[in-house]
């Protein structure tokens, strides 16, 4: 039998008349009048897994949409797209500023809307997170080492309490019970307990402890002196201790959670502790591994606490989870711990030092970087978390409290912010990456963002990435603006012109920090599958004529069988396909060997063929496509894993 010619052996196939090359062996075409060679994108199949995550997501003759409608379920998704996925997955994105995720007026349709912007309404000065509030009927009292302030206006002015303290004294914490205020304050070596009346006037109750914590919970009062904790009947009794830490550790955090008061110790520790007919009494402790609880808070049955975990230099991790308070044995500890946050900032005290809580939200506050600390808000009906209201200062947040609807924070050497009713001037959010669970290069063709009626002055964008770290920044240099809106309603439309696996999406709003402010109902963003999966049909030359350019044909015995029994053995196989015109590199499997054909043209000579179909992907091609002495398909291939 002829042997047939391979790669190795000849320098220039397509001068000596070859068409393409399957792995190392080389062929002729049998392309005429009658018969020609087809490459035709392969039909898409449709997926086994169900992609439809919105109403308009998936619509198989326009593409895969990926799409936004939602986005109370909160930060910190990455991928979109991910097996085993639960369903909040489709109302969270990955990251968010200066926008409300959560806030959604019944019957009218969701929408991404802008916070308010905060200001500094009284400036602190403590270093050492000596700042306290609490809130008396309508007035608003903030301590900062020995000064007391107060408002009565809803935190717009300030003045100074100076009635009763005695001076020299920090002041240590502070608790509303009742219409009072209770002050503790101490100068390191005494100390003493005070209230003050809803008309200033304040009344000294106990001197000489040094005492360094209050809290009011459950109709009683607790008091913290050093490592000890204490009943205390908001007059002139100091009960006995009820817990009492290890040398060197304190009391930070106090809260009422239905069966049993939590109390947060800087020793790792949560303590509970047990009401019986108006005795506080130890009643079990929850030991946390490896980090620390700084505050901690209960609403709608749920515990949540925050940790702090100290790593190298001024880095400190900080946490939030959230847990339900069990019972055996009459011991209450805290159990199904659940981890909702982390922050890990280089260099950054990122710790929440306050937990405030309303019935369908916890807030937290947490410095992010040298300049601005931020509220978190954590969302209970969807369990979603995401960047709150922005504080002007960058340093830990000590205390967080509300009035007629509005939010002040302290934050430690800085001040006490207060929302106002204007609106953030930019806020942003970022979409997870999508990738249709497919690893393929996508063609993203569109982007849409519908929106409410934009006023003048304000402005919606609407940004692309086909970078899959692009997500990790807003400012990231891969971001691309495709739409641009500061007027008109409904859907605007963008074409985009992007090749790659992911793709995500930034919409950016901006107002004039007034008090109205640009809205967002929906964004997507539209990928077609990439015509990479094609079929190949080659009518090939088993003819024992060899007919060569520019040189008398020849008939070679048995050369057609042999080049159809090779043929045939790579029926089933992958193999590597190399057209040299037009210049193609496709990497499949062999599907079928049609029998040979014989084909007798008006013209030329009587022709054998056998048309073998290849279905694969396409690989990309580097300059003009050669055969080389090398084996494979030399550079011009990418091998696709994952």
């Amino acid at each position: 039998m002829p042997r047939l010619a391979t790669q190795a052996e000849v320098s220039n196939p397509k001068r000596k008349g070859y068409d393409f090359r399957i792995d190392n062996q080389l062929y002729r075409a049998a392309i005429s009048s009658e018969v020609q060679m087809q490459i035709q994108s392969s039909d898409v199949e449709g997926q086994d897994i169900n992609v439809n995550q919105n109403p308009e997501d998936f619509t198989k003759n326009i593409g895969r949409i990926y799409s936004r409608n939602n986005f109370s379920g909160g930060s910190n998704l990455d991928m979109a797209h991910t097996r085993g996925m639960d369903e909040t997955a489709v109302t969270r994105f990955w990251d968010s500023s200066g926008v409300d995720v959560f806030t959604q007026n019944k019957g009218t349709p969701y929408s991404l809307k802008m916070l308010f912007q905060t200001e500094l309404e009284q400036a602190l000065s403590s270093s050492d997170g000596d700042n306290h509030m609490a809130i008396v009927g309508t007035r608003i009292y903030v301590s900062d080492d020995e000064v007391l302030y107060k408002s009565d206006d809803g935190g717009d002015t300030w003045s100074t309490v100076t009635e009763g303290l005695t001076a020299g004294y920090n002041i240590k914490g502070l608790a509303a019970h009742g219409d009072l205020l209770y002050i503790v304050a101490n100068n390191g070596s005494a100390g003493e307990i005070e209230n003050l009346t809803s008309g200033g006037t304040s009344t000294q109750k106990m001197s000489a402890a040094i005492y360094d914590g209050i809290w009011s919970v459950k109709g009683l009062m607790l008091v913290s002196t050093g490592t000890t904790l204490h009943q205390y009947d908001g007059n002139t009794t100091v009960g006995s201790a009820i817990e009492t830490l290890p040398s060197g550790q304190s009391w930070t955090d106090v809260v009422d959670a239905g069966a049993v008061i939590l109390a947060v110790a800087s020793d790792g520790r949560i303590y509970s502790i047990k009401d019986t007919a108006g005795t506080f009494a130890a009643a079990g402790t929850t030991e946390l591994k490896g980090e620390v609880a700084t505050c901690i808070t209960e609403t709608q049955g749920q515990v949540f606490y925050g940790t702090k975990v100290t790593q190298t230099g001024s880095k400190v991790v900080g946490r939030l989870y959230s847990a339900d308070l069990t019972v055996a044995n009459d011991l209450y500890v805290l159990g199904n711990q659940q981890l909702i946050k982390e922050w890990n900032i280089d260099s950054i005290d990122a710790s929440p030092y306050r937990l405030y809580s309303t019935r369908d939200s916890v807030y937290t506050g947490i410095k992010e970087t040298g300049d601005n600390s931020y509220l978190w808000r954590y969302y209970l009906p969807t369990a979603g978390i995401a960047r709150d209201l922005k504080l002007g200062a960058g340093n830990v947040v000590k205390c967080i409290n509300s009035i007629n609807e509005k939010f002040l924070a302290s934050v430690q050497a800085s001040g006490v912010y207060q929302e106002t009713s204007n609106y953030e001037e930019e806020g942003y959010l970022i979409t997870a990456n999508a990738d249709f669970f497919t690893a393929e290069k996508k063609q993203w063709v569109e982007a849409q963002v519908e929106t409410p009626d934009i006023s003048s002055g304000h402005t919606v964008e609407l940004h692309v990435t086909d970078d899959i770290a692009g997500i990790t920044s807003s400012t990231h240099t891969s971001w691309d603006i495709v739409l641009n809106l500061n007027s008109g309603s409904g859907t605007a439309t963008a074409q985009v012109d992007k090749i790659s696996r992911y793709g995500a999406m930034k919409v950016v709003l901006k107002s004039q920090g007034s008090n109205t402010a640009p809205e967002v109902n929906s964004i997507q963003y539209r990928a077609l599958a990439r015509p990479e999966l094609v079929m190949v049909q080659i009518p090939v030359n088993i003819s024992d004529r060899v007919e060569r350019p520019f040189r008398k044909p020849i008939t070679v015995k048995n050369l057609g069988e042999t080049i159809y029994q090779s043929l045939k053995d790579k029926e089933g196989t992958p193999v590597t396909l190399e057209i040299y015109d037009p210049a193609e590199v496709i990497r499949g499997v062999v599907e079928k060997i049609q029998y040979p054909i014989q084909s007798n043209p008006n013209i030329g000579s009587v022709t054998r063929y056998a048309i073998i179909t290849i279905r694969g992907t396409r690989q990309e091609v580097y300059g003009t496509v050669t055969s080389g002495n090398s084996p494979g398909i030399n550079a011009y291939g990418v091998m696709r894993f994952g």
